[in-house]
Parts: C-alpha cells; sequence; structure tokens
C-alpha cells in the first residue's frame, strides 16, 4: 500500500504514514487528524486522533535515576523502564502499524539471543520514535542508528557510550510523551 499524501509506501495496517505522518484513510479506522501547515513550512497535525488506550504518559524520566535506581534494586529497575518505555511507546504511536514488545519477550529473546536482542530493542525503539514524532510536531536527529552507534561505541569505551544512547532515548521519549500528553488528552 502507498501513501496518498506522499507515495511512500506502508505499512498494510498502518494508519499513519512513516515518511510524512498522514493519516490512512481505512473504512471504519477513526476520523484522522486535519493537516495544517504551519508558516516555516513542514506538516504539522491540529490533534492526532484518541485511540481505546489513551491515558496520561510519563514524562518525567531522568538518566540519573536510571541509573541510580538500576544501582540500588540490582538490575530490577533497569526491567521496569523497558517495561515502561516499551508501554508508554506503543500508547503514543498506536495506529502505526509497529508494536514495541514488552518486558517478557525483551527478556526470553535476550536470553535467547545472548544479548543481542537487547542492542536490536534500543534500535527499533530510537527509530520508532523518531519515525512518530512528526506526528506531534517534533523533530528529533536522533534515530535507532543513532542510539545504535552510541550504544555499541559505549560498550567498546568502557560503556560509558551505552549512558549516551540511554539519555537519548530517555530525553526523545520524555519530549513524546509530553507531546502526546498535551495534543491527545490536553493536558
Amino acid at each position: 500500500m502507498f501513501c496518498p499524501n506522499c507515495g511512500n509506501q506502508v505499512a498494510d495496517n498502518a494508519r499513519f504514514c512513516p515518511s510524512c505522518g498522514s493519516a490512512i484513510n481505512r473504512g471504519a479506522a477513526p476520523e484522522p487528524p486535519s493537516p495544517v501547515v504551519p508558516e516555516g513550512g513542514g506538516r504539522s497535525y491540529s490533534r492526532p486522533p484518541v485511540y481505546a488506550n489513551s491515558r496520561m504518559l510519563k514524562t518525567d524520566r531522568s538518566l540519573a535515576m536510571y541509573i541510580i535506581l538500576t544501582i540500588v534494586t540490582c538490575g530490577i529497575y533497569g526491567f521496569w523502564f523497558i517495561h515502561s518505555i516499551a508501554d508508554d511507546l506503543n500508547v503514543a504511536c498506536e495506529g502505526d502499524g509497529e508494536n514495541t514488545p514488552g518486558l517478557a519477550a525483551y527478556i526470553l529473546l535476550s536470553i535467547v539471543t545472548c544479548g543481542i536482542y537487547n542492542i536490536w530493542w534500543i534500535y527499533k525503539v530510537g527509530n520508532r520514535i523518531a519515525v512518530n514524532a512528526p506526528r506531534y510536531n517534533l523533530r528529533f536527529q536522533e534515530n535507532g542508528t543513532t542510539l545504535l552507534m552510541w550504544y555499541i561505541v559505549g560498550i567498546l569505551l568502557c560503556g560509558i557510550g551505552s549512558f549516551v544512547a540511554i539519555y537519548m532515548l530517555i530525553r526523545n521519549m520524555n519530549q513524546l510523551a509530553s507531546a502526546y500528553n498535551s495534543q491527545v488528552l490536553g493536558r
């Protein structure tokens, strides 16, 4: 299937084009937001549609708390962090034709792949955030490739670069969640 606005290929079950953010109309789908062209050009949306599982998303994650709580809980908070990011991302990006697997899949696939899935997960989440940012009038310089590079370099450089990747992930997710809360929920 192709986007009626820009002509790029989109997944058959996608509700929004990953390239331009336009809504893909399908018979009984919710009414898409009306596109508005801002003064500076580009595309923005008056308001993304509200879906059944809409709720306030967490906007106050921080790298310092991530590190402290992960150390204090002997790594358990790291798993909660993965769960909460995946859950909030699935709510904010509903209708894009993607699904970020939850904690059970993350743990199982990380064990089976000897940790490689962890790196893949960071990459996919970074890309999903960047692709869905235009729906909320946001643009991020970092995408999955940027996070992946910092994460891999971080593994090779005493782990410091991986914290840069986590920081970028947290910062972008907080901005996406804040935009979602204000545009979709009006808060």
